[in-house]
């Protein structure tokens, strides 16, 4: 005997739940016809998230008595809903974007270069052509150099264009680096740090050779076991002569450890610091070398090594001293030498070697914290490694 299917209970709503709910029936009760003939496209509220990134089929309506296949028989029911002429009346409208269905966007012609294949699919592209950053005058691709193959992947052309406006309806676009929402950039020969605007540092600017750009708002990479940064030759290369493997282009890399340089700011301009009146300026460089963890803290465990010594001549004198007082302050010929003694004795103890003491156990202290692997300060990172 088939399984009784449990009918459909809607559920009680928050105020926030139930305006959303409403206006998504009454969405749904007018005809795809009607609804695509307004041009409109729905509008979440204000407090679209109730519960946590619900499913559709919660705002349908979900009773936690239901099992998973029930809820699904009665949600799949009350979708599929049709009028008595045969109409789905709980039909999501094609262009409302709701369930991805699909979003009206404004029509854009992209400048298509004749040695160009391009892929589109609404606002994404991929391009297969030669050497183009811009326009089709840009790039080694308008000189007509071989062996500069490109792909481009692009998603929002100009759309950063006009503030917030973006671009016009049916503009035509080109190449933009700095209006593009999204780019990856694979190019057999560019001149990377030029096509994006990059700041020349310690390396130089990188031109006439095989690149990768990514570029967006926010960008992420993403390791579940580790991520390498690494510059140079591959190890153990095989086929590549006595001289190991060679650029793009067929060149020799004769540095052995190419840098890596992370610039905040897109700047390597020096900063200048005012001294004062009689102080000389100062510039200072804004790309500097990254400190070595070990090598730092090596370091600094050998200057607090130095300033102990310091500290231990200190204490030593100190002793020497109150010893000397103990015996220059006995004199019967000069009442006020006797006097002084004992206040000059117990002042060197209370502000003098006092003193001393606890410099000494925050000197220990801070080696503990900050230079040894079990510090809750420790100064060298446990997962990041430098070279």
């Amino acid at each position: 005997m088939p399984k009784k299917k449990k009918a459909f209970v809607k559920p009680k709503y928050t105020e926030s739940e139930q305006l959303l709910y409403d206006r998504l029936k009454a969405v749904r009760d007018k005809s795809a016809a009607t609804y695509a003939s307004e041009n409109s496209v729905f509008e979440p509220l204000g407090e679209s998230d109730p519960g946590g990134n619900p499913e559709f089929s919660d705002w349908l309506g979900d009773d936690s008595s239901q099992s998973d296949e029930e809820r699904a028989d009665a949600n799949s029911a009350y979708l599929n809903e049709t009028s008595p002429t045969g109409e789905n009346i709980q039909a999501i409208p094609s262009n409302s974007g709701i369930y991805h269905t699909v979003v009206p966007m404004k029509d854009l012609s992209f400048k298509i270069a004749q040695n160009e294949s391009v892929m589109q699919h609404g606002g994404c592209y991929i391009t297969m052509g030669t050497d183009r950053p811009t326009t089709v005058m840009s790039g080694y691709g308008a000189k007509g150099f071989q062996n500069a193959s490109t792909i481009d992947l692009v998603v929002g052309r100009a759309a950063g264009s006009r503030g917030t406006d973006g671009p016009k309806e049916g503009a035509v676009v080109d190449n933009n680096p700095v209006a593009d929402a999204a780019r990856i950039y694979i190019s057999q020969l560019t001149d990377i740090d030029v096509n994006f605007g990059l700041a020349e540092s310690v390396s130089g600017v990188a031109t006439g050779g095989s690149g990768i750009a990514v570029k967006a708002d926010d960008v992420r990479i993403i390791g579940r076991r580790s991520i390498k940064i690494v510059t140079g030759k591959t190890q153990g290369a095989r086929g590549s002569g006595p001289h190991g493997e060679w650029t793009s282009l067929g060149f020799s890399m004769h540095q052995p450890a190419p840098s890596i340089e992370l610039l905040a700011g897109n700047t390597s301009q020096e900063r200048v610091v005012w001294g004062g009146l009689y102080n000389p300026i100062e510039k200072i460089s804004t790309v500097q070398r990254a400190c070595l963890g070990s090598n730092t803290r090596d370091a600094l465990s050998e200057l607090n090594g130095i300033v102990g010594e310091l500290w231990s001549a200190v204490f030593n004198l100190s002793l020497i001293q109150s010893g000397y007082n103990s015996l220059v302050g006995i004199d019967p010929l000069r009442p006020w030498v006797a006097a002084a003694a004992p206040t000059v004795g117990i002042a060197a103890l209370q502000f003098v070697l006092d003193s001393l003491w606890h410099t000494k156990v925050n000197a220990i202290l801070w080696d503990l914290n900050y230079l040894t692997p079990y510090g809750y300060k420790f100064i060298c990172s446990t997962n990041v490694k430098l070279s």
